[in-house]
């Protein structure tokens, strides 16, 4: 076996990551595999006072202390493997890399199987801790517009017949656009049979807009519905409003057969309560089979970092707690960032297509506004009617630098193969300190994920 070179990573992070009193921190092999302590009131569930993980092989293997410093040895070539019992084994599964498995970000803009569709910046809500609500505007995306941009996105000159992934949602309330939304649908689908597409659609919508002709365009175009819903009334009331509405348009749509996911983006007001919502699903929307949880990103709610802080592990707590008590009843939860873990990537988002109300083509989904100070550099095209979107090669190379491999910081992290650096939009929100609590809530909720794998085989 070729010799692996070995770092060791400064063990004041991860004291500080994890408030684990160990001694040693170690990265194995600059491609990656690290020894990740185990607090000790996990030990039981993870199987061991240490996890050998290898991200790019996605092995995940419980060991002692003493057990990695021998695997060590044997890496340095100070002792031969077989005179190590099980060492052969764990190497050929840590270092079985897969590279090939990494989501790398696009090189061009206007590659890739997604389009963000923000149709509108109007919303009949006013959410208490809404990322877009400083954008509000009469602004409402054109048909022509709409259209153009289908025509290129569905498109075998531009990407080989596939299954295709469109999301609409804000921006504002998309069903406030509904007539605009039904006509590019029956576009989108006619489209589609004509070139040898399928295609994937899902609406975020707050729930409170619903009658006859959209549950019918909902149900004939297969349309996967999400509604952004607090659950209990109480939060419902607090954060968005219109808890009946939106309960009676839930019920509605089970009725009808379509079983929409729901969103609920928790805050410190909700934080201790995800397993009470679970509960509140189960009882009044049995047939909804997920539910999806993420952290708020709004720093006014919190009075600073260590408010931050303590926000995340509380989240992290509190998320597989419930997760725990309902993965065998047949409701799945959800998380935004473990669904980014799900697949290795060097970047959080590969630099997707996001049609904004304007027109124009932005990185992200949550700088969409003028109004947003961020607005001109995160838009790096606009729609033409005559054929190919206007797309600014230099500003989307400018954006999608980055990445982890920009950030100095994600060169010895565990996480780095699947948070890919973290989200933009993130970064520009918090400040400095706050970012380092938002990258160990990143790395505690891999930390959790991987404590709960079978150990001694891939992810």
């Amino acid at each position: 076996m070729p010799e692996k070179r070995l770092k060791n990573c400064d063990n004041s992070e991860i004291l500080f990551i994890f408030d684990l009193p160990m001694s040693d921190f170690l990265v194995l092999s600059e491609a990656g595999v690290y020894a990740i302590p185990v607090r000790e009131e996990d030990r039981a569930i993870a199987g061991g006072g240490m996890l050998l993980f290898s991200p790019l092989s996605g092995y995940v293997a419980a060991a002692e202390r003493g057990e990695v410093m021998m695997l060590q040895k044997v890496i340095s070539g100070g002792l031969p493997a077989a005179t190590v019992p099980g060492a052969e084994q764990l190497l050929e599964g840590l270092f079985a890399f897969g590279r090939e498995r990494v989501l790398h970000h696009y090189r061009e803009p206007g590659q890739g199987d997604t389009l963000s569709i923000l149709p509108n910046q109007k919303c009949n809500f006013s959410c208490s801790y809404c990322y877009s609500a400083k954008g509000r505007s009469d602004s409402e995306l054109s048909p022509e517009a709409l259209r153009a941009m289908l025509k290129y996105f569905i498109d075998p000159a531009r990407i080989e017949p596939c299954e295709l992934n469109i999301l609409i949602a804000g921006g504002g309330e998309p069903m406030l656009s509904w007539p605009l939304i039904s006509a590019g649908l029956d576009y989108a689908a006619d489209l589609a049979a004509e070139r040898g597409f399928k295609l994937y659609i899902r609406i975020i919508t707050n729930g409170s807009i619903l009658n006859e002709e959209i549950i019918r365009t909902l149900l004939r175009h297969r349309i996967r519905v999400c509604v952004s819903f607090e659950i209990l009334e109480e939060l419902q009331q607090k954060q968005r409003g219109a808890f009946r509405k939106v309960h009676k348009h839930i019920r509605t749509l089970i009725s009808r057969g379509i079983i929409p996911e729901i969103f609920a983006t928790i805050t410190p007001a909700g934080v201790e309560r995800m397993e009470e919502m679970l509960q509140a699903v189960h009882h009044s929307y049995p047939e909804v089979k997920k539910v999806n949880f993420d952290p708020v990103m709004d720093k006014r709610l919190f009075t600073g970092t260590e408010d931050l802080s303590a926000f995340y592990r509380s989240f992290v707590r509190n998320y597989f707690r419930a997760w725990e008590a309902f993965r065998d009843k047949g409701l799945e939860t959800g998380n935004t960032i473990l669904e980014k873990f799900s697949r290795l990537r060097d970047r959080f988002c590969p630099g997707y297509l996001c049609l904004t109300a304007e027109g124009t083509l932005s990185l992200c989904h949550k700088v969409s506004s003028p109004s947003d100070p961020a607005y001109d550099r995160y838009c790096y095209g606009s729609v033409t009617l005559s054929g190919k979107p206007d797309m600014d090669q230099v500003k989307f190379d400018r954006l999608l630098q980055y990445n982890a491999a920009h950030f100095s910081e994600c060169n010895d992290c565990f996480a780095r193969w699947h948070c890919g650096g973290g989200c933009l939009a993130c970064r520009d929100h918090f400040s400095g300190e706050q970012l380092l609590e938002v990258c160990n809530f990143h790395r505690d909720m891999l930390y959790n994920l991987l404590i709960r794998k079978p150990k001694n085989q891939r992810m």
